[in-house]
Parts: structure tokens; C-alpha cells; sequence
């Protein structure tokens, strides 16, 4: 649900409140584990060289440590340093320097592999769920939900990948390191648990501070995604009426919200990672008073001293790398379960296995349809009976909101009916096989909308179209002269990048492109509306004659159109007259013209310039 006011958009799968900090933390993991698992080679490498990398982490405390006994401290009291000692520190550092090296880099692009696979891979997949999915989900998802699932959610849920193999690493580290200073000395070895436990400690209050912040935030990233694609594609709309200012304002509002979530969440940032930085070194100082003590007592030796404070120093690295994972976490587990939401969702259209005969016209039958918009008062139409005869040419004819495009869509499967039976010769459309449809039925709506592609691209779209197919497809719909103006012809690029065309053009683009199939059923939607009348009955005329007139006996398409004009409706063979979301009448242009006032007053609405209001009244009148 979107607020116009840019306050807050509710979106579903993304609730933290009710989850326990462990819990975060452990769907958090199995995010990473899971998106892990499909990398047999990157995700390997890049724990195994997370873990060498965090080992040579205390090799190089020891390696440290073990010079400062066998070279510093004799050189300060100028005892002789064999050669073999030199060349065993020297090796040692060199070696373990350029052992880190190596798997510093091995660990980050195995681990970036992995990442950018994952957000890879989910992206393909949400773009086939939303293919998948039906109409009806669709209608409850906005675009700009969709949008930042597709690019937000995705990037935010594998953003903690880069770091993963690291923090392994880094526990790693953190345990090989007790473990040495434990060896070393016990005094020492408590104070780097405190210290360890001091940082977990402030890493879960961390967690159970950041989870809702986590939230608001991505809550506010896909409010400000929603508001800017309308703001887009509302463009035209916003300038014409004059809005541009309180748009602006509601896309202000929108970033702001966000700018005041990402800040909550940088404050707690603020306040945490100083600490994870700093304590280790304040402990150094803890480490110097006792293990002072520790030397002057003979119990411990001055490399095993800096050896361990090296570590503590050390250890600042691991820990805020942790902290750093843990830290995006929450959001990783917002953005998993929102693309979730899309992944797990079953709304899927129903196929069977039937198939249709032939590549015939298809008869049409309505059985008792009726059908209801959710959260809509009363049903949008119904009860519904009708029967069309494959090759027919049906214009359907009503006021504003009396069920027309409801009826079509209803017709061409874009919705299923709440009850009742849609059948294409004799066969229930929910029985039919998945794409069965898609080649035999065309819809061609009032909203010509253009990909950015060539004109060619536009027609085929990647079906298997020859270029003599989109030329005859282009002259039935009244465009192949302009498109052979076109510097390019076919090859000329349209869409939002491409040439500039005018409504009636790209409306007869579209036109073409259902045309190009050699649909069974053609159905158009107020699919001329954008061109004047000579050129839409020129171009109802090309398809009756090219799709309808009978050639041995058969029709080679029906074709079903939503209608006002009265040069459309008469070129029909039976006009539908919807009033109230119901069939009010059936017959002839000439049938209805004699007897429905309702039905004449659309009709010469035209002519007669009466007002949409006046007309809207009408539709109730018979």
C-alpha cells in the first residue's frame, strides 16, 4: 500500500520486530551457507584461504615474537646472533608476508564469485517468478516494489558475502590465537576471553539495536524506488497538469525519509565500530601492566610479550571484520525474506494439456462468468453468457466502468473469472496447455507501450517472424508507409531512446505486432483510439479482409474489439451492449441502433459532443 503523502509504504516479508537478535543472526548464516553451496570451487577457495589468511595472522605474532628473543634481544646486549637465526626471521616474516598476500587476493575474488553470482542467479530467478506469477498478483505489486526487489533487496541480501569467507577466517583466527596465548601464559589468555567476550557482547546489542533500523531502511529505499518509476513514467502527466512542484515534494519527502533511516543506522554504526576498533589496543595496555610483571618475575620471556600484544593488536582486524559482517546481516535477512515473499509465492496461472486443432478462427463461449476486483463493492461483471462463432467480428460497446476491458481481459485468460467457464471450441481456456494461448490469442490494448528496440523488435519480439511477415503485418496496420520513411526502416530504434513517434504510430506499431502472429483470435482493446477515424476504419478494414474474409469456406480469425465509434461498431458483425457489468443487449448495429436510447446516445456521442458525464448517464438508459 503506498501513501501519496511519501510517508511509508507497507511491504510484505520484511518483519524484524518479532525476531530475536540469535535469530537474525542465524538466518543470516543460512543465507550465506545456502547461496554458498552452489560454488564448488569459489566457495572452497575462498574459506580455505580465509582460514590460511587468518592463521598467518598468528604466524607472523610468533614468527615477530620469535625474532625478538633470537636477534632484538641479543643485539641489545651484543651477544652473537648465528646467520642461521637471520636467515630463519627473514624467512619466516617473508614467507608468511607473501602467504597472506596470496590468499588476500585468492579469498576476495573467490568470495566476490561467489556474491555477484548470487545476486546473479536471484535476479534470473525473481524475473522468471515474475513471469510465472499471475495477472491477479501482479495487480496487488506495485512496479516499484517490484523493482527494488529485483535490484535493492538482491543486492542488500548478498551484500555480507564479500565479508563471509573473511569472518570465517577471522573465528578462525581469534581461536588460533587464544589458543597460542593460552600456551604462552594463562594471565594473559583471560584477559584476551574478556576481551573476545566484551566484543560479542557489544555485537548483540548491536544486532537487536540495528534489526528494525535495518528495516525502516529498506523499507524506505523501496518507497523512494516506487515514487521515482512513477515519477517517470507519470512524466508527462505530472508536467501537463502543472504538479511538478508537489511531486518533487513527495519524492523529497520520500528521500528524506530514507536519508533519516540510513542515518538511525549510521549512528549506531558510529557508535559501535569505534569500539570494536579501539578495544583491543586499550587492552594492550592491560596486557603491558601484567605481562611487565609477568617478564620481571622470569615467567615470561620479552618475545612471548610482544608476540601477544602483536596479536591483541592483531585481533582488531578480526574483530571488526566481524562486526563489519554482522553488521549488514540484518539487512541481508530484510532483503532475503522480501525476495522470499516473490520466490515462495504460488500465485501461478493454472495450465492443462489440452491443445487446439488447426490454425482456425476460434468460437468463443461465455459460460455464467462473473467477476470481482479485490477490495471492489459489487462484482465488475456477471452474470455473463455469450457465444461467438469462430470468425465473427464482435464490438463490444458501453459507458465508462461497464465492464468492456474486464470482459476481454476475461477473454484473452489475463484473468481468471471468480465463477463460470471461458471455452475456445469447446475447450475450457484453464485446460489448455502452457502457451497454447499465447500463439493462438493476440490482445492489443489502448496502451501502446514500445520497447527501447528496433521496429523490428517491436513486431517479432523474439518470435520467429520473417521480415515479409512484420512488412504485411505493418500494412495492414496503416504503418509500413511511415516506417519505410524512417531513416533505418525496420532497424530504426523506437522506445523511450528511439525515434520520436507520434501516439497513432506507435499505437499502430503495437497493432502490428498482434497482427504479425496470425492470431486465431484478435482481441483490441481500444486499440485504435489514438488514430482518426478514416485511418481506424482503413485499418479495421485491412484486418477484416485479411484476417476474416473467408477463403474455402473458413474464417481465418475472430476478432473481438472494444468500441465506441460509430465507423468502428458498424464495421462489426454482432455488437455487445455492456451496461452495469452485464450484457444489456446483443445484435446488430442496426438492432440496437432502433431500439436502446442508451446504446445510440454512446454511439453518436461523437457527433452529438456529448459530455463524458451526460454520456456516463446514458449507459443507464434504455
Amino acid at each position: 500500500m503506498s501513501m501519496r503523502g511519501g510517508s511509508a509504504i507497507s511491504l510484505p516479508g520484511d518483519d524484524l520486530d518479532s525476531m530475536e537478535t540469535g535469530t537474525v543472526l542465524r538466518a543470516g548464516v543460512r543465507v550465506m551457507a545456502r547461496g554458498s553451496l552452489g560454488y564448488r570451487i569459489a566457495t572452497p577457495l575462498s574459506i580455505i584461504a580465509g582460514l590460511i589468511n587468518g592463521s598467518t595472522m598468528v604466524f607472523s605474532a610468533v614468527a615477530i615474537g620469535w625474532a625478538t628473543d633470537h636477534l632484538i634481544i641479543p643485539a641489545f646486549t651484543d651477544a652473537e646472533v648465528p646467520a642461521r637465526s637471520w636467515w630463519i626471521a627473514l624467512g619466516a616474516i617473508a614467507g608468511v608476508s607473501l602467504l597472506r598476500v596470496i590468499t588476500i587476493v585468492t579469498r576476495a575474488v573467490a568470495a566476490a564469485y561467489v556474491q555477484y553470482g548470487n545476486q546473479a542467479s536471484t535476479r534470473r530467478a525473481l524475473i522468471r517468478q515474475y513471469a510465472k506469477l499471475g495477472v491477479p498478483w501482479h495487480r496487488r505489486h506495485s512496479t516499484g516494489q517490484l523493482l527494488s526487489n529485483v535490484v535493492s533487496d538482491v543486492e542488500v541480501q548478498w551484500a555480507p558475502m564479500q565479508f563471509f569467507a573473511f569472518a570465517m577466517g577471522s573465528v578462525f583466527m581469534l581461536l588460533v590465537a587464544l589458543a597460542n596465548i593460552a600456551r604462552s601464559d594463562w594471565y594473559l589468555a583471560v584477559v584476551a576471553l574478556m576481551l573476545v567476550f566484551v566484543v560479542l557482547l557489544a555485537n548483540f546489542v548491536y544486532q537487536r539495536v540495528m534489526s528494525p533500523r535495518a528495516r525502516d531502511a529498506q523499507r524506505a529505499r523501496a518507497a523512494v524506488s516506487s515514487v521515482a518509476h512513477e515519477a517517470i513514467e507519470g512524466e508527462q502527466v505530472i508536467r501537463t497538469l502543472g504538479i511538478v512542484d508537489s511531486e518533487s515534494a513527495r519524492f523529497v519527502r520520500a528521500a528524506e525519509n530514507t536519508r533519516v533511516a540510513n542515518t538511525r543506522m549510521s549512528f549506531v554504526s558510529a557508535a559501535f565500530d569505534p569500539f570494536v576498533e579501539l578495544a583491543p589496543t586499550a587492552t594492550v595496555l592491560v596486557v603491558l601492566l601484567i605481562g611487565s610483571g609477568r617478564v620481571s618475575a622470569g615467567e615470561l620471556t620479552v618475545g612471548t610479550l610482544v608476540e601477544t600484544i602483536y596479536l591483541f593488536l592483531t585481533m582488531a582486524l578480526p574483530l571488526g571484520m566481524i562486526g563489519r559482517f554482522l553488521s549488514i546481516l540484518p539487512l541481508a535477512v530484510v532483503g532475503n525474506k522480501r525476495t522470499a515473499s516473490v520466490l515462495d509465492s504460488v500465485d501461478y496461472t493454472q495450465f492443462g494439456t489440452e491443445t487446439l486443432a488447426g490454425e482456425k478462427a476460434l468460437g468463443v463461449h461465455v459460460e455464467a462468468v462473473r467477476f470481482t476486483y479485490d477490495g471492489a463493492l459489487g462484482e465488475a461483471i456477471g452474470p455473463v453468457e455469450l457465444r461467438f462463432d469462430a470468425g465473427d467480428v464482435v464490438a463490444v460497446v458501453g459507458a465508462t466502468g461497464s465492464g468492456k476491458t474486464t470482459l476481454v481481459r476475461i477473454l484473452a485468460r489475463l484473468a481468471d473469472p471468480d465463477t463460470g467457464i471461458v471455452r475456445y471450441d469447446g475447450i475450457d481456456v484453464r485446460s489448455l496447455a502452457d502457451g497454447e494461448i499465447e500463439t493462438r490469442v493476440a490482445v492489443v490494448s489502448q496502451t501502446s507501450f514500445l520497447f527501447d528496440d528496433t521496429i523490428r523488435g517491436n513486431v517479432t519480439l523474439g518470435r520467429d517472424i520473417d521480415d515479409l511477415q512484420v512488412w504485411r503485418a505493418l500494412d495492414v496496420a496503416e504503418a509500413a508507409e511511415f516506417v519505410r520513411g524512417i531513416p533505418g526502416g525496420l532497424d530504426a530504434a523506437v522506445g523511450k531512446r528511439g525515434a520520436s513517434l507520434s501516439g497513432g504510430q506507435r499505437q499502430r506499431i503495437a497493432l502490428a505486432r498482434g497482427l504479425a502472429g496470425s492470431p486465431s483470435l484478435l482481441i483490441l482493446d481500444d486499440a485504435t483510439s489514438a488514430l482518426d477515424p478514416t485511418v481506424e476504419c482503413d485499418v479495421l478494414d485491412n484486418i477484416r479482409r485479411e484476417f476474416v474474409s473467408e477463403r474455402g469456406g473458413d474464417r481465418r480469425c475472430t476478432v473481438v474489439m472494444t468500441a465506441a465509434r460509430k465507423s468502428t461498431v458498424t464495421l462489426a458483425d454482432r455488437v455487445l451492449w455492456m451496461n452495469g457489468g452485464v450484457i444489456a443487449a446483443s445484435g446488430t448495429h442496426t438492432e440496437l441502433l432502433a431500439h436502446y436510447d442508451g446504446y445510440r446516445q454512446i454511439v453518436d456521442a461523437y457527433a452529438d459532443g456529448m459530455d463524458i458525464d451526460e454520456l456516463d448517464a446514458a449507459g443507464g438508459r434504455s
